[in-house]
């Protein structure tokens, strides 16, 4: 075992075997498999002892292997370690082979032959000379769907330039990588073979299609507009894409793409006076704005498809604005986001700068303020513009550093509004206490207020309305350290008309009871008359909104 080379190679021996070189199986499978021309089907590997070397020579046999890495040979002496995932280097061993070499095709018409690159080179396939064989090659592309897929590149007319079933996301064109396994097709019954010469060789390295430990994911959005079939399913029309880093430059460089007008709809990323296809800027900054430009449109319905990655920054929302419906639509900022539009026969609808992506904080925070309440702490705070938030979390500190999760309040407006929250701490220990609010959106995009700062003392009895402005019709009446008894309650309005009265039972220490009148109470201002069981009277102003 070497730390980050070599990889497993297991077969149907779940306890492994020095006799035919294969590792502990925990899930007793073949993790390698050749091709076999005769019966165009793969073959396991079940002795890398034999099946891997020629046995006429004892070497190198080119031909090619598909296998399975999951990372080098550390993982544990039984192998059981799931998903046991970590990154490995693999590399040839050997003598480094130089000038001609032959590879044996199927010599019957359309089978498939799997051969490896026998050069420490990338290959030009378009130079290889190929005896009846067909000018098309096959390949396996690790970075296409979940774990890889094939993807076929051919050149019949012979021009040099080769067509592909799909755009290889690894970035496979014509040549073929040293160490690169890839399939031929015979093309007639017969002698066929593939030939490799020196001058065969190409600087083109490509190393995305062994999918190598990937570079930082790069912060970007991609936008793509589709258009709508009879049936209704959609079919791409045109797209953009921005990237954002700090080493980008605000203006418009040579790092940016001119957009070129299509015939039909033409979508491109307004900057400076430039339709762009292709933007690169500075990280996002909150009230930045992706400011689009759509021409060429006809009455229609179309969609937008926002792909989005790691554009999430505390306290950062996004949105689509639609000029023409005065509509603003949250977008995911590491995901996707479907919006759908049309055009109509209102020219409105159609100007090319109806919509913009705008960059705003998920929430403002105008106001948070923490009070003492007797025995207990009550914390308010106040919002603008709350759009797309999904709850709030109270955080506590006894120091001003470390905060804890204290409770969560879901948001009340979500409709780009003000909002007011309070919430109330009962009876926490005499010291002082540090008290902010992390907002979370939809999106996980977070925000924090600032912090706020009181010192509750030694506990003493008392009762008090909270919350107070009374928003929701019902009173709550807070009871702390109070005697246990029988409490009569009466509610009395300005003009002096009693409008609640009834008993309430209070047992030892601190309890909450909620006062629902049998009426809507009218905004203004009321006594609150508690009785307690000593008779003693207390009267709390409640305001009612």
């Amino acid at each position: 075992y070497v730390p980050g080379q070599g990889l497993f190679v297991t077969g149907l021996n779940p306890t492994g075997s020095a006799g035919n070189g294969l590792d502990y199986s925990y899930q007793n499978n073949y993790s390698m498999k050749g091709w076999d021309a005769a019966t165009n089907n793969y073959i396991n590997i079940g002795n890398t002892k034999t099946q891997l070397l020629s046995t006429a020579t004892a070497t190198a046999a080119n031909i090619g292997f598909f296998t399975f890495v999951r990372g080098d040979r550390n993982r544990s002496p039984d192998n059981a370690v799931i998903p046991n995932t970590n990154n490995t280097l693999l590399s040839s061993i050997g003598n480094l082979q130089t000038g001609t070499q032959v590879f044996t095709a199927a010599s019957v018409n359309n089978k498939f032959t799997l051969i490896g690159n026998p050069y420490a080179s990338p290959v030009d396939f378009s130079k290889i000379t190929r005896i009846n064989v067909v000018n098309r090659f096959i390949v396996w592309d690790p970075k296409l769907n979940d774990v890889g897929g094939f993807v076929v590149f051919q050149d019949l007319g012979n021009t040099g330039t080769y067509s592909s079933d799909i755009v290889s996301p690894g970035g496979q064109d014509k040549n073929i990588q040293s160490s690169q396994a890839f399939f031929v097709q015979t093309i007639a019954d017969g002698v066929a073979t593939v030939v490799f010469d020196e001058p065969d060789k190409s600087t083109a390295n490509n190393l995305g299609m062994f999918r190598p430990v990937p570079a930082a994911q790069s912060k970007d959005i991609r936008i793509n507009l589709y258009k709508f079939h009879a049936d209704n399913t959609s079919y791409l029309a045109d797209g953009i894409f921005a990237e954002f880093d700090d080493s980008y430059s605000p203006g418009v460089t040579i790092e940016d793409a001119v957009k070129f007008s299509n015939i039909n709809e033409t979508f491109g990323l307004l900057r400076n006076n430039k339709l762009l296809a292709i933007e690169r800027r500075p990280t996002i900054k909150i009230t930045d704005t992706l400011f689009l430009k759509l021409t060429k449109t006809s009455q229609r319905k179309y969609r937008f498809t926002f792909i989005t990655q790691k554009l999430e920054q505390d306290n950062l929302a996004g949105f689509i604005e639609d000029g023409f419906l005065n509509k603003s639509t949250p977008i995911n900022l590491n995901g996707n986001t479907t919006v759908d539009f049309e055009l109509t026969s209102d020219a409105a609808s159609a100007v090319s700068d109806r919509f913009r992506v705008v960059f705003k904080p998920s929430v403002t925070y105008t106001g948070i303020s923490a009070m003492l309440l007797n025995s207990d702490i009550a914390v308010h705070w106040d919002v603008a513009n709350e759009y797309n938030i999904k709850e709030y979390e109270i955080e506590r500190s006894t120091n001003g550093i470390n905060f804890i999760k204290m409770s969560t309040k879901l948001s009340l407006k979500n409709d780009n509004s003000n909002a007011l929250y309070e919430w109330l701490d009962v009876a926490p220990s005499p010291g002082y206490y540090y008290y902010r609010i992390h907002s979370i959106s939809y999106h996980n995009a977070s925000g924090y207020s600032d912090i706020v700062k009181v010192k509750i003392n030694k506990s003493t009895p008392a009762m008090y309305v909270f919350p107070n402005p009374v928003t929701d019709n019902y009173i709550q009446l807070q009871i702390n350290s109070m005697p246990q008894g029988i409490y009569y309650i009466r509610l009395i309005n300005i003009l002096g008309q009693e409008i609640i009265n009834k008993f309430i039972t209070h047992t030892v220490g601190t309890s909450t009871e909620k006062i629902k009148p049998g009426i809507k109470l009218l905004s203004g201002i009321y006594q609150l008359q508690v009785t307690a069981p000593d008779k003693k009277i207390t009267s709390l102003k409640v305001v009612v909104k």
